[in-house]
């Protein structure tokens, strides 16, 4: 019960690695407000969970919408104290984008998502950290892909790597209000509709050195113990929770073929 009395916000809550995140800070003593626009699921999750989970739809690419989230958290349980940004938008697996055919609708609808969402939801959280005082904790979730490319996936770790910038930066700007930063990367997670985030679908002896895929658990822990004040010297930094994926330089063995003579003269 290391969170009990604490409120997280969980953006993308609803499903995958967000809602194992709901559940874990929930199972930890925490009131938790879910944010996602996938209302079935929310609703559904929080009424699982009980009173002291309750969902709200938000679209966080607009910050009005942020706002009120924020509002309505607070007018729920007083406060807000943790943050974690996990929303996150990225192409169907299997969807082809090399960057000759990126196109603007998707640049603008990833970078909406997971840059202009998480300036919003940060920022607004930080206001409300230092209004109230006494510190707070915004941990947001980034991807192997912050520091190693994935193919035909531009805008996604474009974003990823702004995220961890972010990071740094909010980390340094809010120490003073002992609001701490941290960025979690996941490895290769299985979701709980069977389907892969973070990396790359590939048999799990190719390049996680544990051996299996990451699970929705595994990341809410890491999340738990940042969120708690065993974390209390910890800020600016990333957590690895990918099964050791980057530390060895093994290359999957996926096949990256592209066909290039639609764009060649």
């Amino acid at each position: 019960m290391r969170l009990e009395g604490k409120t997280a916000v969980i953006t993308g809550g609803a499903n995958g690695i967000g809602a194992g995140c709901v559940r874990r800070l929930a199972s930890e003593g925490a009131n938790v407000v879910i944010a996602d626009i996938d209302d079935d699921a929310g609703e559904a999750l929080a009424a699982e969970l009980g009173e002291a989970v309750i969902y709200i739809g938000t679209d966080i690419t607009q910050r009005s919408t942020v706002e009120a989230l924020f509002a309505a958290a607070v007018d729920a349980f007083g406060a807000v104290d943790i943050l974690v940004n996990n929303a996150a938008f990225v192409h169907k697996p299997g969807v082809i984008e090399n960057f000759l055919e990126y196109s603007d609708e998707a640049w603008r609808r990833t970078l909406g998502v997971n840059l202009s969402g998480l300036f919003y939801c940060s920022q607004t959280a930080a206001r409300l950290m230092a209004k109230r005082g006494g510190g707070g904790v915004i941990i947001n979730i980034s991807s192997g892909g912050a520091s190693r490319a994935h193919r035909h996936m531009f805008g996604y770790d474009t974003s990823k790597g702004g995220i961890e910038a972010a990071t740094r930066v909010m980390a340094l700007d809010l120490a003073g209000l002992n609001i701490r930063v941290n960025t979690v990367v996941p490895g290769s997670t299985r979701v709980d509709s069977g389907s892969f985030v973070g990396d790359t679908p590939i048999p799990p002896a190719d390049v996680i050195p544990l051996g299996r895929q990451g699970s929705p658990a595994d990341l809410a822990a890491a999340v738990a113990f940042l969120a708690s004040d065993d974390a209390a010297y910890i800020t600016g930094t990333r957590l690895f929770v990918d099964g050791g994926m980057d530390a060895q330089l093994r290359t999957p063995s996926v096949d990256f073929d592209y066909d290039f003579s639609a764009w060649s003269r």
